[in-house]
């Protein structure tokens, strides 16, 4: 729990940063696989362009000169780095409210454990059967009346 609540805390005190960091580490990974032909990070690269229609790291001038690979780049005036942190900030209020509820369901969890073994341990009615029945009697008072005759 207690990571949990640092995570959510986390995650809304570096939303001012995450332009920055995703602007910065984009533009690194994708010069990088751009100058040694990474086959694999530009596919992945033209996989995220075609799903966020965007076109690389800040715009078309990224490829400096080389064609992409996904033709429809040209369209899109935004750089992927931007549709990704519109899509964080767009998301990561409804993540973090259902973090916090599942925080709070598990911190209510918690607190009926602990009340539950106080309940138990302060119990003074002990009895042990290997027969559920017997253990049902002693449990839920009957209604049965002995039958005395007439």
């Amino acid at each position: 729990m207690i990571i949990e609540l640092v995570g959510i805390i986390t995650a809304f005190s570096y939303k001012s940063r995450l332009e920055s960091v995703y602007r910065g580490s984009l533009l690194t990974v994708f010069t990088t696989a751009l100058n040694t032909s990474d086959a694999r990070v530009l596919d992945a690269f033209t996989d995220l362009e075609k799903k966020l229609k965007c076109c690389g790291v800040t715009g078309i001038n990224d490829y400096h000169g080389r064609e992409p690979k996904n033709p429809e780049c040209y369209r899109y005036r935004n750089g992927c780095s931007d549709a990704l942190i519109k899509l964080f900030n767009e998301n990561l209020p409804v993540i973090g409210t259902t973090l916090g509820f599942v925080l709070f369901f598990e911190l209510l969890c918690l607190i009926a454990a602990i009340a539950l073994g106080i309940a138990l341990k302060k119990s003074s009615d002990v009895y042990y059967s290997s027969n559920p029945g017997d253990l049902l009697i002693n449990i839920v008072p009957s209604r049965r009346r002995k039958y005395t005759g007439f």
